[in-house]
């Protein structure tokens, strides 16, 4: 289950960077998503993070990309990465 959480956190950060490119409603479904697993592992410190980082995606997917972004995309990314790895 914690790979498969990694594994859609990766996606999740790729589709983010993609959003930098390429906007698209579809894309909606990656930060809900990151939400919904927020709220469930809600006692961890990360949970309140991983909801900062949909909420920018959000505002990324409707035209509000700053440069922060980048930092969110990197973190989820190594997130996952490091989900894969243990």
């Amino acid at each position: 289950m914690i790979k498969l959480l990694g594994i859609l956190d990766i996606l999740t950060g790729g589709i983010f960077f993609v959003s930098y490119f390429y906007v698209n409603n579809i894309f909606l479904i990656f930060p809900i998503y990151l939400i919904i697993k927020s709220l469930v592992f809600i006692k961890s410190i990360v949970s309140f993070f991983d909801i900062l980082v949909a909420i920018f995606f959000i505002m990324a997917i409707f035209g509000n990309f700053v440069i922060i972004d980048w930092i969110f995309i990197v973190w989820i990314i190594q997130k996952g990465l490091f989900s894969l790895l243990s």
